[in-house]
């Protein structure tokens, strides 16, 4: 496999040579440049390395920052909505509430108005009592009556066989 490490030696040795028959004032061959271009070539892949590093890391540091600020948002309207919700149940239970004391004052006024009608059923059975013992007492004058309209007729009838 390729080794980067022994790559950048040779072609750091190179360059230094080339740079150092430049600052001689010596001409170099056309591989010497080829090789010089290619360092240029490295060293600006290097730096282009780093940038794109440090641009990595600052788009992480911002998204970091922009996720926990939505985080933040959304947490407070999680919050926000949560006592929403809360106060409407809340209310829906108060109306709730009315509703069955509405409906447990209007049962009280039924059973009150059933109460009345049995009240008025019982007065109308005291009557019709009332009525029975009067017939009862009407019957019993007239079991009396017969029972004495039946002993006269037979004391009669028997003091009426005697005497003939």
């Amino acid at each position: 496999m390729f080794n980067d490490k022994v790559f950048e030696d040779w072609l750091n040795e190179q360059a230094r040579k080339a740079m150092e028959q430049i600052g001689n004032s010596e001409a170099i061959a056309p591989e010497q440049m080829t090789l010089l271009v290619l360092k240029a070539q490295t060293n600006h892949f290097a730096h282009l390395d780093i940038e794109l590093r440090e641009d990595m890391k600052n788009l992480d540091t911002r998204l970091s920052a922009e996720m926990q600020s939505m985080n933040e948002r959304l947490s407070r309207e999680m919050q926000n909505m949560n006592e929403r919700l809360s106060s409407e149940m809340k209310a829906l239970r108060e109306d709730m509430d009315k509703r069955f004391e509405q409906a447990k004052l209007e049962t009280a006024k039924q059973f009150e108005q059933i109460d009345k009608r049995f009240e008025q059923i019982d007065k109308r059975f005291e009557q019709v009592d009332k009525r029975f013992e009067l017939l009862a007492s009407r019957i019993d004058h007239f079991m009396m009556w017969s029972f004495a309209t039946t002993i006269s007729v037979g004391g009669i009838v028997v003091a009426a066989i005697k005497f003939l």
